[in-house]
């Protein structure tokens, strides 16, 4: 059955009207600059940075999203049971804020949280259109560490003003972007465009 050209361009409005581009600020820092070896191919948990400070529940999310995010860089998961060659120690936090909705619309707030010092800024570009929606600053530092010596090898933390009422909305574009080109450049910080649909 074939549906109306009306119902098709209704059915697609949600989407499109609520897809944003977010600018996500990450910083790397690791040993894996060449001639050292490659290490995406091997096998990775996923593991909370403290686990006193992420709630088991919404880690239980965040773990589902990275290992997502991991995969899609070239790592395998370990399986149960089965040794990891590296852990990937991951926390989250933010803040989240009311603003008026506008095209584009680029807010910072203040306040660190999760080991940050001080606030952070960021830019998101939202459609045209009138109201409010809700926007959440959000930072995520990513650590992979060898399970043979603990030695810490690669380490990001990446930071935005993405739309969603909570951090676990922010989280796949923050890993997307950490991930990009993966190990990508140390010791420099980087604006990473992410696309969302939230």
């Amino acid at each position: 059955m074939r549906l109306p050209a009306l119902t098709l361009l209704i059915l697609a409005l949600p989407i499109t009207a609520q897809a944003a581009t977010v600018k996500v600020d990450v910083t790397r820092f690791h040993l894996l600059a060449p001639p050292a070896p490659a290490i995406t191919g091997a096998s990775v948990a996923v593991e909370p940075a403290d686990p006193a400070a992420q709630p088991e529940l919404q880690f239980g999310a965040l773990a589902a999203i990275a290992n997502a995010e991991l995969a899609r860089a070239g790592f395998r998961m370990a399986l149960p049971g089965q040794a990891p060659d590296y852990r990937v120690r991951l926390a989250l936090a933010g803040t989240s804020e009311v603003v008026r909705k506008r095209s584009p619309i680029s807010v910072g707030i203040g306040g660190g949280t999760g080991g940050w010092n001080g606030g952070i800024g960021g830019g998101v570009s939202f459609p045209v259109g009138g109201g409010t929606r809700t926007v959440t600053a959000a930072q995520m530092t990513l650590q992979i560490r060898r399970v043979s010596d603990g030695s810490a090898v690669w380490e990001g933390r990446a930071s935005a003003i993405a739309p969603g009422a909570d951090p676990i909305s922010a989280a796949p574009m923050l890993l997307q972007a950490l991930l990009k080109g993966f190990p990508g450049p140390t010791g420099q910080t980087q604006s990473v465009k992410v696309k969302t649909q939230q």
